[in-house]
């Protein structure tokens, strides 16, 4: 029987693209709920919990060789309860169970699959798996079950407790005096692992890691550090020069294969562009470098062209394959680009590093760039403008082929944390270039989560599809949508957005704290539980959502006068200082909170006609800490004492507890602020 002839599964009435996308495979997929936790139980049967993501190329690998054959199939739903997880939507689940993963390999990945007992304890946790491989396996534990259930049992409670290692929260009984480690300590842990001829971290596969390099950026500014700003400069160019990013339509992929950038690995994911947007902004705040800008452009333009939904919100990702290969989307023959660019071909060919035989594979070529723009053009004898407009206009025509192409899947699901970090990367890229037409997207985006706090008795949801809301909001939503709104509200200096923001905190406060009373879990305690509360704390790919409500507590204990928040972040940072100390590369976005600690904030007030004008000076500049607060020529002041009475604008510049006398420019808040 054909995978198109087999009857749907439980998964056929899900939202998820990825859920979908195993609706008909012979394996009688569940969604995680009561009905497959139940059945498991009841019948007493093993429980397969299969995690990942529609854009997942390796989850495709599997499903095709494992999950759409029937062989395997037959023992998977005589033995087992089969659940399918989405992990974007259900993060709790792939925490808790990539802990399992973490404890018994030592690594972990995707797609995830777990073997557990009814009770949902873990009893093995590995990746990708082929399919000999996953019939033996299967097998193996579907025989021990029957014949040594003990054995199990006690394999699971080792399990578990190296999950409650792993998952264990630091201890607030010794915490770390915020003075130590120095900032240049943790630079100096960091830089053992820095690739100082292709830019990242050693070694691959190389992952774009936005967290790292923005602290880099931040310490390399704040304590004139030039190692750290070389490397953040070598890295930024070699990712925008590699076919990690793509040359023709902009955006980055997941990550390169190799230790170069060259070879992508071809899945495009919301959060990764988001947060690279947000980097390469900043960066060219600091060095008001072109082909920074040209990255920031491009892809916000590829985020418009293919992730924007037509109410202004973001989806999810582009998966890597189409047509059942990888990266085919993507991918030249010089033949095709010959027969497109004619004579014009040649100087291309050697642009874009492409060769007869192909860069890549099969005669096929990833466009990456083989020197930087102003090197090329000086070997041929051409000035950079020229060499921009030639590469610009054949570049137009290539998009323009490949946009006839048969495309990559999009997962059209719309997740509040990862829209979050778009909103927030819209309103970094509107200041540094100033595109006030950036900054109206991200508020549109922004309003559509207002408008679902005011309909929801101020909760979120976590995804949204087809206006179809299934899955209470994570903390990660809520961190990441107040930071959003903090940060419209300090490029425009409307209060609602703080309003807002210091409502979801309100939520956050009351539903979820952890066990200790310090930390947040990752869940509100309104779903029912897993066989351990999450409680995210280590930075990834994406900042921590603990080390981001941090962060969040901290602007808004400044900017509303709200000790109890300062407290509560200083608190949650002092714990977390000797896991900073001891590996700053997975706390990266804690490092930086504590360097603000130290330096203490500088909060910059506006008050006058012009405050909009005066905030748009200093929107072009990195000030990693400093914060905006102020009153928009339409709001009263409340106060005339910053005025100077013939209806001019003036700013007031306070360090800690002090303020100096208002200055009416910017220039002179800068000099206050010790920037120039």
């Amino acid at each position: 029987m054909s995978m198109t002839e087999n009857k749907p599964n439980h998964l056929q009435k899900e939202n998820s693209p990825y859920l979908i996308q195993h609706a008909f495979n012979p394996v009688d997929w569940y969604p995680w709920g009561p009905d497959a936790l139940n059945n498991a139980l009841e019948q007493n049967k093993l429980l397969i919990i299969s995690i990942g993501y529609a854009a997942c190329h390796w989850c495709h690998v599997m499903e095709h060789e494992s999950f759409e054959d029937a062989d395997v199939a037959e023992v998977m739903n005589r033995h087992f309860i089969s659940v399918k997880v989405d992990r974007e939507e259900r993060p709790d689940i792939d925490h808790v169970y990539m802990a399992a993963a973490q404890a018994t390999t030592g690594r972990g990945g995707w797609p995830l699959n777990v073997i557990a007992l009814p009770n949902q304890q873990p009893v093995f946790a590995g990746t990708y798996f082929s399919k000999h491989d996953w019939i033996y396996i299967l097998n193996y534990f579907a025989e021990l079950h029957q014949s040594h259930p003990q054995e199990l049992i006690h394999q699971s409670a080792e399990i578990l407790t190296g999950m409650k290692k792993q998952l264990r929260l630091p201890s607030q009984d010794t915490p770390g005096s915020m003075e130590s480690p120095a900032q240049d300590d943790i630079f100096a842990v960091i830089q053992d692992d820095l690739d100082l001829v292709n830019g990242g971290i050693h070694g691959a596969p190389k992952f774009p890691m936005p967290v790292n390099m923005a602290f880099l950026l931040e310490h390399g500014v704040s304590r004139q550090n030039t190692m750290a700003l070389n490397h953040l400069e070598l890295s930024l160019d070699k990712m925008a020069m590699g076919g990690i990013y793509d040359q023709l339509g902009g955006g980055f992929s997941r990550y390169s294969v190799d230790a170069r950038w060259e070879v992508p690995h071809f899945e495009k994911m919301l959060y990764d562009n988001a947060q690279l947007i947000s980097l390469y902004s900043r960066a060219y705040a600091v060095k008001k470098k072109y082909a920074w800008k040209k990255v920031v452009e491009e892809s916000v333009e590829f985020i418009d062209r293919e992730l924007t939904s037509p109410h202004g919100l973001f989806y999810a990702s582009i998966d890597a394959d189409s047509g059942g290969a990888e990266g085919a989307f993507y991918a030249w023959t010089c033949g095709e680009i010959r027969k497109y660019l004619g004579d014009n071909s040649g100087l291309l060919f050697e642009y874009y590093s492409c060769e007869e035989r192909g860069n890549w594979e099969a005669n096929l070529n990833i466009l990456r760039k083989s020197s930087a723009d102003t090197v090329f053009a000086e070997k041929h004898g051409l000035t950079d403008d020229q060499l921009s407009a030639f590469v610009e206009v054949y570049k137009n025509q290539l998009l323009t082929v490949r946009s006839n192409r048969l495309r990559p899947a999009t997962d059209d699901k719309i997740l509040t944390c990862w829209n979050a970090l778009m909103i927030s990367a819209l309103v970094e890229a509107a200041k540094a270039l100033n595109k006030p037409l950036w900054l109206k997207k991200a508020i549109t985006a922004a309003g559509f989560y207002q408008a679902q706090l005011a309909a929801h008795n101020g909760k979120l949801w976590r995804n949204s599809k087809g206006g179809y809301f299934a899955i209470s909001g994570f903390l990660d939503d809520y961190c990441f949508l107040i930071k959003s709104f903090l940060d419209i509200h300090q490029a425009t200096l409307d209060e609602a957005w703080l309003t807002s923001a210091e409502s979801l905190t309100g939520e956050v406060l009351t539903h979820f704290n952890a066990e200790d009373r310090l930390f947040f879990r990752l869940t509100s305690g309104e779903e029912p539980g897993l066989i351990q509360e999450s409680v995210e704390l280590s930075d990834n790919v994406i900042p921590s959502s603990n080390s981001q409500m941090a962060r969040n507590l901290f602007v808004l204990g400044h900017l509303l006068n709200k000790e109890e928040y300062l407290q509560r972040a200083e608190k949650m940072v002092k714990t977390m200082v000797p896991q900073i100390k001891r590996n700053p590369a997975f706390f990266a976005n804690w490092a930086s909170l504590l360097a603000v600690f130290n330096a203490g904030p500088a909060v910059v007030n506006i008050y006058g006609d012009e405050a909009s004008l005066r905030l748009q000076e200093f929107s072009t500049c990195y000030l990693p800490h400093v914060l905006f607060s102020g009153t928009r020529p339409e709001e009263p002041s409340g106060t005339d004492r910053n005025h100077d009475g013939n209806g001019k604008t003036l700013i007031s510049v306070c360090h800690g507890k002090t303020c100096y006398l208002p200055v009416k420019t910017v220039h002179e808040a800068m000099q206050l602020l010790g920037k120039q």
